[in-house]
């Protein structure tokens, strides 16, 4: 089944009141790139929330998108680079709408931040232009 941006946000919103760490609300709207189930996908990505285990490092919707996109090109390690340079892409594009992909920076008291909810909305969109540029 194709998703739309829409319906992956609307997801991913649902999933978030459910009460899903930023970094399970991403992975788990990609069900059609990892055929993960339900359970599996919230499973590898619990501990990657809160900045990975709640240590506030790098932004829980950006390892959200890492994880998925391994499963764009199946893991093979020959695609490494490849990977690599279209996660940077997606960090890059992520931290100009929001000044870094440090989650302790992101939830600083600061003038410009915004909820969490706007971070995972943001990789959600970020990561389904990924999707259908390679025709996932």
């Amino acid at each position: 089944m194709k998703h739309t941006l829409e319906s992956r946000l609307e997801r991913a919103r649902e999933l978030r009141k459910q009460g899903y760490t930023c970094s399970q609300c991403v992975v788990m709207v990609f069900d059609d790139v990892h055929n993960l189930s339900e359970e599996a996908a919230a499973a590898v990505s619990i501990g990657l929330g809160g900045g990975v285990g709640g240590q506030h490092q790098a932004c829980g919707t950006i390892t959200g998108m890492a994880v998925v996109s391994g499963f764009m090109v199946a893991g093979n390690p020959a695609e490494k680079q490849k990977v690599y340079a279209s996660i940077k892409d997606m960090c890059s594009r992520f931290a100009e709408s929001n000044g870094s992909i440090i989650c302790g920076e992101l939830l600083a008291d600061r003038a410009n931040r915004k909820p969490c909810m706007q971070y995972i909305e943001d990789s959600v969109a970020i990561l389904h232009n990924a999707v259908e540029a390679v025709g996932n």
